[in-house]
């Protein structure tokens, strides 16, 4: 059900995350998935381990196979939901920062059967992005036109651009907090920290 696994996953992720379990984190933590059978998106949140709902969120389909979480089949939550700005509302976010990775211009035709799927999903998220951005406070678009989707060598190039789109928005969100320097700064930790998703795809 897909080219590869996902079990290696989580020897990565018990090295990269200090906490490994919902009710651990430091932030709130709410991670997405979409259940293959129903369409339906599944959200996990509040207690549990974190490692199996990472793992279901980062499956895209044909390339991952979907991971079974209590008898469900899960895939990538962007089935579902492309940006899962609702639920940051619901674990009690004030301010919504999105970021929106943009899809290449549909001028080249897909050369392999990946870029087939890959050019469907974008195309079926173009036209139901309205739900997420009303969710959103503010969307941050980074300039990616020189990368490709599948470059996975291109980490630093990623952040960097990210970064970009987050120092340029600082003016708005700064302007949330017109009153409190400490949290001025803490809303340019939270800029910076918004290049996070393009690092996972």
């Amino acid at each position: 059900m897909g080219v590869m696994g996902s079990d290696r996953m989580k020897q990565f992720l018990s090295g990269v995350l200090k906490a490994h379990s919902f009710e651990d984190m430091p932030i709130p933590l709410g991670v997405l998935a979409t259940d293959l059978c129903t369409g339906e998106p599944v959200s996990f949140r509040d207690t549990g381990d974190v490692f199996l709902p990472v793992r279901a969120s980062c499956s895209y389909p044909g390339l991952f196979q979907p991971v079974d979480v209590g008898g469900r089949l899960l895939v990538d939550g962007a089935m579902s939901i492309e940006i899962p700005a609702a639920l940051a509302r619901e674990l009690g976010a004030t301010h919504v920062i999105s970021v929106a990775v943009p899809a290449p211009p549909l001028c080249r035709p897909p050369a392999d059967v990946f870029q087939v799927v890959r050019r469907c999903f974008q195309i079926m998220q173009r036209h139901s992005e309205a739900a997420w951005r009303s969710a959103s406070d503010l969307v941050l678009t980074p300039d990616l036109k020189s990368i490709e989707w599948n470059s996975f060598d291109a980490g630093r190039e990623l952040v960097t651009a990210g970064e970009a789109a987050a120092m340029a928005a600082l003016p708005v969100i700064q302007s949330w907090f017109p009153d409190n320097n400490l949290a001025r700064e803490h809303a340019i930790l939270t800029a910076a920290s918004a290049v996070l998703p393009l690092c996972s795809g």
